[in-house]
């Protein structure tokens, strides 16, 4: 067998274990050994606290509520929605009564760093904040205005959630 012939038959060979890995890495096997999803906001402290190095968890902590949730929402807050509530089958946005998984992500960030801080959750006050918003985002849709060349233009709404 020539030289060529070999690298041709390693290449095939590596692609097709490449696909084959890949397969069993996004297989509901694979999901079998992770832990389940959190279905309450206890369960979800619990396996924040699980999830997040001390560190980390400390700097989150110490943070501004407003400046965590911020700053989480792009790393852990995507990381929520995408294993907790999209492929993990949790309740929680369900039980959130959440629009939308980032409002649910926020929620949760917002209720973890409430619960680290030993202040009041008032997930029912965060819960009507967004609902508040997301209904004040439909009105200003309504009364979207079409400029000359047709684009729809509107503001967002004037206040962010969690109202404090």
């Amino acid at each position: 067998m020539s030289r060529d012939e070999q690298v041709k038959r390693l290449s095939a060979a590596l692609r097709l274990l490449l696909i084959v890995a890949i397969g069993l890495a996004m297989s509901p096997m694979s999901r079998a050994l992770e832990p389940p999803a959190p279905n309450t906001l206890e369960e979800a402290f619990a396996a924040l606290d699980a999830q997040l190095p001390a560190p980390e968890r400390k700097k989150f902590m110490e943070s501004t509520e407003d400046d965590a949730v911020i700053s989480a929402h792009m790393g852990l807050g995507m990381w929520m929605r995408n294993e907790w509530f999209r492929h993990g089958g949790s309740a929680l946005p369900g039980l959130l009564q959440a629009r939308s998984l980032d409002d649910a992500s926020s929620i949760v960030l917002t209720s973890y760093w409430r619960h680290l801080n030993a202040r009041p959750l008032d997930v029912e006050g965060q819960v009507a904040c967004y609902h508040r918003w997301w209904d004040e985002q439909q009105r200003l849709m309504d009364a979207a205005e079409r400029d000359s060349a047709g684009n729809v233009t509107y503001r967002v709404p004037s206040f962010s959630c969690p109202a404090k």
